[in-house]
């Protein structure tokens, strides 16, 4: 996989830090609490130094530096040496993004210290908030629930709140022995993002599954899902010294609950699911796929654990799969939605279990609820209902294209491979799918 380098500029002023929340439509990191910055571009290490500071560290590193924050905060570093507002600039830390990242960034972070707290005028195509405050108080953010944060951010802060005047702390690269263990994250305090490598549909190739409960509660692990006895091994270890109350399954796919009857046995908790999943798993892989594990059935508005001392209810979403569950607590502060949206690839809508117009209802209905942060089985945690407004407005203009060609006569066929052309051939069979469930809704709304 591809690295891509970045720069991250740490301003300090008056024991304070100035940090970023990234607009929730960007790819990368979306809604995360950040610090300004961006990759490294060619040109950066093409022609000179842009301006004399940081001579010890590679040309494009510090011209990338110079144009970042002048791009997204529209402030000139050099002015601001030459001025006496900026004292002093030195390298900070360095973190490579593991490589179960889509995109994987190597981050240099740099410290830029200012001796009065400049204007700053900040993209908004980039940023949707700034904040001045300490790294105690940007911790305290997040230890509250109420920031998305990548690790490397997290141990900047740390250092800082221990020593104000920190430099060179060297490689924060978060280290995952993949041989042994599944790589585990927490983006969001209090839910542990685990990526467990899953026989799911390409792209993704990895099926989040999570840990959620606070100490005193339950706690309860969604949607674990290993494609192989090996790599079931290595998630029994990760979870060795977590106290597992409940396996917890949003929905039949077998990417989202493979080897979880093993799982269960072997931690001697039982499984939770809907009436609906436990069904359809039964009739793909048997009445005795559950055997010797005890099934607890969840329905809308049942409580399964608290976090931040609320309750985490239950709610049903169906479209996807009918029987799917989505979990989310009583302030909304996030959604775990299993296959509503994906942030790697395309969610596929197929029968017997899919259903277009009951998949837009639920979108709908969670657009609504509006909560702060949301949960995917694929890809990275994402800030607000952006993804899900995108995802339905993309639905909607897909079905009015598929309107379009049915009534001027075109088969299924023909419509496949015009609305999807160039499409990889192993998900051709799937894009067919979600045609026949749009056009199986216009027909019911006699539309066509």
């Amino acid at each position: 996989m591809k690295i891509i380098d970045s720069v991250a500029a740490v301003f300090c002023q008056g024991g304070e830090v100035f940090s970023v929340r990234r607009q929730s439509h960007l790819d990368a990191f979306p809604g995360y609490d950040s610090f300004p910055g961006g990759k490294i571009d060619r040109s950066d290490g093409e022609g000179p130094r842009t301006w004399t500071g940081l001579q010890e560290r590679p040309v494009a590193e510090g011209n990338a530096l110079v144009r970042e924050i002048e791009e997204e905060l529209a402030f000139s570093l050099p002015e601001g040496g030459e001025s006496g507002l900026v004292t002093a600039v030195s390298y900070l830390a360095t973190a490579l993004a593991p490589a179960l990242m889509p995109v994987r960034f190597r981050l240099h972070f740099f410290r830029i210290d200012l001796k009065a707290r400049p204007t700053f005028t900040p993209d908004v195509g980039e940023f949707s908030d700034t904040i001045w405050a300490t790294p105690e108080a940007l911790l305290e953010r997040f230890a509250q629930g109420d920031s998305l944060m990548v690790p490397p951010m997290r141990w900047v802060l740390q250092a800082l709140a221990e020593r104000p005047e920190a430099t060179g702390l060297g490689d924060l690269s978060p280290q995952y022995d993949e041989e042994r263990l599944v790589p585990q994250l927490e983006p969001l305090q209090g839910i542990q993002q685990l990526a467990v490598p899953s026989n799911t549909l390409p792209p993704a190739d990895r099926t989040n599954a999570f840990l959620i409960g606070d100490t005193a509660a339950p706690t309860v692990l969604v949607d674990p899902s290993p494609k192989s006895p090996e790599v079931l091994e290595r998630l029994l270890r990760t979870l060795e010294g977590e106290t597992v109350s409940l396996v917890f399954l949003t929905h039949h796919h077998p990417d989202h609950h493979q080897f979880a009857p093993e799982l269960a046995r072997a931690l001697q908790v039982p499984i939770g699911l809907s009436l609906d999943t436990q069904a359809r798993i039964e009739q793909q892989q048997g009445t005795d796929y559950f055997s010797g594990c005890s099934l607890i059935h969840f329905k809308e508005g049942d409580t399964v654990t608290r976090w931040k001392e609320e309750s985490v209810q239950v709610y049903e979403v169906p479209g996807h799969d009918a029987g799917q569950l989505a979990l989310a607590p009583e302030s909304l502060r996030w959604f775990l939605v299993g296959d509503l949206i994906q942030g790697v690839g395309t969610v596929v809508i197929r029968e017997p279990e899919g259903d277009m117009a009951a998949y837009f209802r639920t979108l709908e209905r969670v657009i609504a609820l509006d909560p702060a942060v949301i949960l995917p089985s694929h890809g990275l945690l994402m800030r607000s209902t952006f993804r899900l407004q995108a995802t339905l407005k993309h639905r909607q203009e897909r079905e009015a294209t598929l309107l379009s060609l049915h009534q001027a006569g075109h088969s299924e066929e023909a419509i496949l491979h015009q609305v999807y052309p160039g499409l990889d051939a192993r998900l051709l069979p799937l894009a067919r799918h979600n045609i026949t469930s749009h056009l199986k809704k216009l027909r019911q709304e006699q539309r066509i």
